[in-house]
């Protein structure tokens, strides 16, 4: 009886495995036969045939829980969704309908259906396949005539659009779980969400608890077969007070990693809730600032990754850049190129001092940890199906030596690096140059204490009474900011102030930078998970904040 039982149970397994296997072949053979009709068959008259097509499927589900003082408000489930897109060049790859060098495709206008019924999703593609043929014909034509008047250089212009395939991958590997338990994130953010309930000074408090998953097949005309999953938890704190003045103050706080069980644990998550209420209570008593600054200021944590990211992780930082040539189309929105058309890129001062000599910078996309903390960088293949460089040296000692590049030639990039990255957001394919993980160091710097002296020095020399400490930049009214007297070095937490934007130009001479590491996870754009592990602190010279008057809300006559 047992043997048989076993045996049953062997039978159950080896279908439901040979189920999903069927699901995936006939998904794959689904877009591959509408690839090879497109190729063979799409032609209009005296119009160039397409050479190039790769069409890309994201199935996407998500978990968003809603919560306040212990009790959840709202959870909201998705069941697994279906889009895609085709990517479609006309042409060759020497001169093609791309234009924006984005890598990006025409993503179908409707959900493509989640059944693995193969002619349902053969028309899905072709109706897609049918509109982005029509495009690339249009935009190849109004390409070929603006590029001759276009401001972009000689040189430029005869690069090639699309770099061959160093090797075609045709590899699907097994994704990991991830976990939707409704339970496990309910109980979570009741547990967290309670930590407000001691703090009445404190209104309007939720903690948002996410989980969300993509999981991307890609073929293409070349041979390229893959399947690459992208995934993020998140925890969101947010709470608002009020100062003495009545005025309001909000923030907000988001704890990111790769899943539910790599976030920290409930304890932790609770301890973090704990400092963040505690904050927003000292937010209360805070010292208006009042007047401008302009002089040293020592950035720390999570306002130092920050400066490292906005600088170096955009298309006029560490990104390979071909200037965008302005297109006109009827059948499809071509994508806006009027901001990337004004950039200065970073790759021009190749083999150039770029930041301060005491840091270097290295991408990572095989780091799934650093210091025992989750990472969110890490990834085996990009969205043009390239395996990407493990370990790439970009900024050594301060000199530019490498950026990140994709298929697309440009005056220093030959070969692509694999940083077209997939995304994670419902109801799109999502595709955007990143890095993995930016690890970003200064083994001879100092340590904290001595930075802060070097802080409090520097201000004496300019004539100052006191300087700032900055520790974060990305709130949402208010940016954690303290004054730190020269006398003593005693520090006092400071509201209504603003932070220049500091540029990349800034980071060429620091005063100081800290060698001890600090781990930052964030959504590039919303949608690519990142890491950046940049020193704990640097200090920077001539930083202006302004005073930014917060809003006075008068009481109602109706509460006493």
């Amino acid at each position: 009886m047992k043997k048989i039982y076993t045996l049953v149970l062997a039978q159950i397994f080896a279908f439901a495995a040979l189920f999903g296997q069927t699901n995936e072949t006939t998904l794959y053979k689904a877009m591959q036969d509408e690839m090879e009709r497109s190729r063979k068959e799409l032609i209009l008259p005296n119009s160039p045939a397409p050479f190039y097509i790769a069409t890309t499927v994201a199935e996407t589900r998500y978990i968003s829980v809603n919560s306040s003082l212990g009790a959840v408000l709202s959870t909201k489930e998705s069941p697994t969704e279906r889009m895609h897109s085709i990517t479609m060049f006309v042409g060759d790859s020497k001169f093609s309908s791309d234009y924006a060098y984005s890598g990006k495709g025409i993503t179908s206008a409707y959900y493509t259906t989640i059944d693995d019924n193969y002619d349902q999703l053969r028309r899905n593609f072709w109706q897609t396949s049918d509109i982005a043929y029509k495009f690339a014909v249009e935009v190849y034509n109004s390409k070929k005539n603006n590029l001759k008047t276009a401001n972009i250089p000689e040189e430029e212009k005869t690069f090639a659009d699309m770099l061959p395939l160093g090797k075609v991958q045709s590899s699907v590997a097994p994704v990991a779980p991830f976990s939707f338990d409704k339970k496990a994130y309910e109980e979570l953010a009741k547990k967290v969400s309670a930590v407000f309930s001691k703090y009445p000074q404190i209104y309007g408090s939720r903690v948002e608890i996410d989980g969300i998953q993509s999981i991307y097949y890609m073929t293409s005309t070349e041979g390229t077969k893959i399947k690459e999953p992208v995934s993020y938890s998140s925890v969101t704190l947010r709470a608002k007070v009020r100062n003495k003045k009545g005025q309001p103050m909000e923030e907000s706080e988001t704890i990111i990693a790769s899943s539910l069980e790599k976030l920290p644990n409930a304890d932790s998550l609770a301890a973090c809730a704990v400092r963040f209420a505690e904050h927003m209570i000292a937010m209360r008593d805070a010292s208006s600032m009042d007047e401008y600054y302009l002089g040293p200021v020592l950035f720390t944590e999570a306002a130092t990754a920050d400066i490292f990211a906005s600088n170096l992780v955009s298309p006029s930082g560490i990104f390979a850049y071909r200037k965008p040539v302005q297109v006109m189309a009827t059948v499809y929105r071509a994508e806006n190129i009027s901001a990337r058309r004004e950039i200065k890129p970073l790759e021009e001062r190749f083999g150039k001092k770029v930041i301060d000599s005491r840091i270097s910078v290295d991408n990572r996309t095989d780091l799934a940890d650093f210091n025992g903390k989750s990472l969110v960088g890490t990834y085996s293949v990009d969205a043009q199906g390239v395996v990407p460089v493990k370990s790439q040296s970009l900024i050594e000692n301060g000199i530019l030596k490498g950026v990140l590049s994709t298929r697309v030639e440009t005056k220093r990039t030959k070969e692509s690096t694999g940083a077209v990255r997939f995304g994670v957001r419902p109801r799109s394919v999502s595709m955007e140059v990143a890095p993995g993980t930016l690890l970003i160091s200064a083994p001879g710097g100092a340590s904290y204490d001595d930075l802060k002296k070097t802080l409090i020095a520097s201000a004496v020399e300019e004539g100052l009474d006191y300087a700032y400490i900055v520790k974060k930049l990305t709130s949402e009214n208010t940016q954690i900011i303290y004054k730190v007297s020269v006398k003593d070095g005693s520090e006092t937490l400071v509201a209504g102030a603003e932070i220049t934007p500091v540029p990349l130009s800034k980071l060429k001479r620091v005063l100081g930078v800290s060698k001890e590491q600090y781990v930052s996870n964030y959504l590039y754009l919303g949608e690519v998970p990142v890491s950046v592990i940049s020193p704990k602190a640097i200090l920077i010279e001539d930083v202006e904040i302004n005073r930014k008057p917060l809003q006075t809300q008068k009481e109602s006559p109706l509460i006493k």
